[in-house]
């Protein structure tokens, strides 16, 4: 497996991992009338820069293009300094299928991607349709096995979806054909191409009950064998909502201070609900103060975050509670 990829710095101390994912079932549709990239009959590890209709936070970037990378899976947003941030739906080798020799040079497998929705909730889908495994034609000339899934990001709440579709893909496909290699879906965060090094957050085991994994080193997740043990199958989905990690800590946000509206776009109101006064701090998702205020018990303040970058926040106490704020 080989990234192409700039370095990236390491990730603030400061900043949490914005994403949690999920698990949900909903009926595979496929695009109807997607906008094909520009790739030649029979790819093989294609790159392509696929524009977006809105600026999208990836992380602590803001994406106004995707690059199409790795061994064909892999969806890159990168920003003027070189930092990568990286979607991975799933970990598999993808290949046009009229590679194989045995096969009908018109059986295409095609990449595209279409907008639904009004603004500011548009919802941008990219789906690899039909698609091969490159291990498969390499190794046995032929190409039987398909897959099939969207990659689908939500304009409004800056939602990541993986939709899985129809495949052939078998269980024991991975284990004969991928040969230990991590079979797996996730998102990567500040990777650095000299060092491997990654917020590296993966599912591992049932693949419609998985276990999500947060690691900063590529290299032990990748030989940890941490993996799914079988293949999403159609009308699975993975969602990533960057919600709290546990209810826990949503009670004792909401007991401390409150955010109205969230997402907001041009005020935000910030509400003390303690009895004490409170420092409050504006952070990026890197970790840069943006703003500092102080709030006397159970009082409020309007914030003017009309000239904040589109993006994900933290709002934090000098108590150390803190919600996520998201800018559209």
């Amino acid at each position: 497996m080989t990234f192409i990829l700039s370095a990236a710095v390491s990730i603030s101390a400061q900043a949490q991992f914005p994403y949690e994912g999920s698990v949900f079932t909903d009926e595979y549709v496929s695009l109807q009338d997607p906008t094909l990239l520009g790739i030649e009959v029979g790819w093989d590890d294609p790159g392509f820069t696929i524009p977006l209709p809105f600026t999208f936070s990836l992380g602590d970037i803001q994406a106004f293009e995707l690059n199409l990378g790795g061994t064909g899976e892999m969806l890159f947003a990168m920003d003027e300094i070189g930092d990568v941030n990286i979607l991975w739906p799933l970990s598999l080798d993808v290949i046009d299928a009229s590679n194989a020799m045995t096969k009908d040079p018109e059986d295409v497998s095609t990449i595209g991607y279409q907008t639904e929705g009004n603004e500011p909730n548009r919802i941008f889908k990219i789906e690899w349709n039909n698609c091969g495994v490159y291990e498969e034609i390499d190794e046995l000339g032929t190409a039987n096995i398909r897959v099939n899934w969207q990659v689908w990001l939500h304009e409004g709440s800056g939602m990541i979806e993986y939709r899985f579709g129809p495949t052939t893909l078998t269980d024991e496909d991975l284990l004969n054909l991928l040969e230990g290699a991590p079979f797996t879906s996730g998102i990567l965060l500040n990777w650095d191409q000299e060092s491997y090094s990654s917020d590296v957050y993966t599912a591992d085991g049932e693949a419609t009950n998985p276990s999500w994994a947060l690691t900063t080193d590529f290299y032990s997740w990748y030989y940890s064998g941490e993996s799914l043990t079988n293949v999403p199958q159609e009308g699975t989905g993975y969602r990533f909502n960057g919600t709290s990690t546990s209810i826990a800590e949503s009670e004792v946000v909401t007991n401390a201070f409150q955010l109205f509206p969230n997402p907001a776009s041009s005020t935000c109101v910030v509400s003390n609900l303690t009895e004490t006064e409170q420092q409050y701090s504006c952070l990026s998702v890197a970790g840069k103060i943006v703003d500092q205020w102080m709030l006397a018990p159970q009082a409020t303040q309007r914030l003017d975050v009309s000239e904040y970058a589109p993006g994900l926040y933290v709002i934090q106490t000098n108590q150390g509670v803190s919600q996520k704020l998201m800018i559209h």
